[in-house]
């Protein structure tokens, strides 16, 4: 008498299959911050075991989330699907929408990095509602030499040009919260005392762009003007972004005043959408 085959393994059950899930979203963020990347480092920055990771790439390739990287087949990125389902899900898209013409205008106008960073309390670390700052967005530079940074990184409110440009247009007594306690020195260009640090909020303010020499990242200048949403709020700020051989006081003269025309269209996008 003949054996039947046995049925075909079914999915994980149980705490297995939650673990399983877990460990495919844990890697799907991953990529979403590292890509293109390879499964040794995804195994590092996730500190799940290669063959896990492995396992999880095949599961979101075969969904379309995930697809090998052109550059490297053996790193991954993530595909236009797994964005454009981030983008549907975000509060910041119409941030990110209304900005990217003008984004896509002063890279080709400066040949400069762009960057779009988001402000308010959506961005506070876990738990917090506190209104935070973290770039959302990238236009890179055409010139061999340029900056980087990656998408998702917090930006110090005190030490970065975007930082300053926000507070510059909060009201005082919310802007000295945001900046109680100790501040975090970056660089030897950081600006850490309070009072040091109100006077240039005032320049900023009366200016409409605020300035940063190696203040945060070293070897990096930029120029940032805020963005204000319908209710005349800060919502995020727009910079350009310069390797310090690139960058001085003229050059810092000459970007200001084309970073905050563009910021202030962008606000006009951001009023008519909010009405």
């Amino acid at each position: 008498m003949s054996v039947p085959p046995a049925p075909p393994p079914g999915p994980p059950s149980g705490d297995a299959g939650m673990r399983a899930v877990r460990a495919t979203l844990a890697v799907l963020e991953a990529v979403s911050e590292l890509q293109p990347v390879g499964v040794s480092a995804l195994a590092r920055a996730t500190g799940i075991p290669k063959s896990t990771v492995q396992r999880s790439l095949v599961t979101l390739r075969e969904a379309g989330w995930l697809t090998p990287a052109r550059s490297d087949p053996r790193r991954w990125a993530m595909t236009g699907r797994a964005l454009a389902v981030g983008l549907r899900g975000s509060t910041e898209t119409t941030l990110r929408e209304a900005a990217l013409a003008g984004m896509q205008e002063l890279r080709d106008r400066t040949r400069e990095t762009i960057h779009l960073s988001g402000f308010g309390p959506e961005h506070a670390p876990a738990g917090g509602t506190t209104p935070a700052m973290v770039v959302i967005d990238r236009l890179d530079s055409t010139e061999p030499v340029r900056t980087w940074v990656r998408l998702g990184t917090r930006v110090p409110l005190h030490a970065s040009c975007s930082g300053r440009a926000v507070l510059s247009r909060l009201p005082d007594d919310e802007a000295d919260r945001l900046l109680a306690g100790e501040l975090e020195r970056f660089s030897a260009e950081t600006l850490v005392d309070p009072d040091a640090l109100r006077a240039e909020l005032r320049e900023v303010r009366h200016r409409g762009w605020a300035t940063a020499l190696a203040s945060w990242r070293p070897g990096v200048g930029a120029v940032a003007a805020a963005l204000l949403g319908p209710h005349g709020r800060p919502v995020g700020a727009l910079a350009v972004s310069v390797p310090m051989q690139r960058f001085d006081d003229a050059r810092a003269r000459e970007l200001g005043p084309q970073v905050a025309a563009a910021a202030a269209r962008i606000g006009d996008l951001l009023d008519g959408a909010g009405r």
